[in-house]
């Protein structure tokens, strides 16, 4: 990527994170809000997020496991890779400094405490934070 591009971007994602992601890849919805702009990854175009959500600042989206490459010399292991989608719903708040992982898809209305680590699916309408499952607004 030439100077001019980098220099673009960098001001694009500081003054309209929604469309510097859209022009990464990222599908969001309508009405969405990003408190900056949260740091996408490598693979973007797997994200996915509905109409009306938040992501609050410093969220990480995590669409592939790094770790792989540690154990990929050994030979049952050597084309061991694992990405995957994150989909997340309408109606939707995922707070500061939440990281979610490959595969994951967060349901619609549902919320996410700040300084979560989310590395399993949240059914529409809960509440969780850390690990724990909060409440259910069913």
């Amino acid at each position: 990527m030439d100077l001019f591009h980098k220099v673009r971007y960098f001001l694009l994602k500081k003054r309209d994170p929604i469309r510097y992601a859209r022009e990464i890849g990222v599908t969001i919805g309508k009405n969405c809000r990003l408190i900056g702009s949260p740091n996408w990854g490598s693979e973007p175009w797997l994200i996915t997020i509905g109409n009306h959500t938040e992501v609050s600042c410093d969220c990480a989206l995590v669409t592939h496991d790094g770790a792989t490459w540690v154990f990929r010399n050994e030979e049952k292991y050597k084309n061991v890779v694992k990405f995957g989608k994150i989909k997340i719903g309408d109606d939707c708040f995922i707070g500061a400094r939440s990281t979610i992982m490959p595969g994951v898809s967060i349901g619609d209305k549902a919320i996410v405490g700040a300084c979560s680590l989310v590395n399993k699916s949240i059914p529409s309408g809960e509440i969780w934070r850390g690990f724990q499952h909060i409440l259910s607004l069913r």
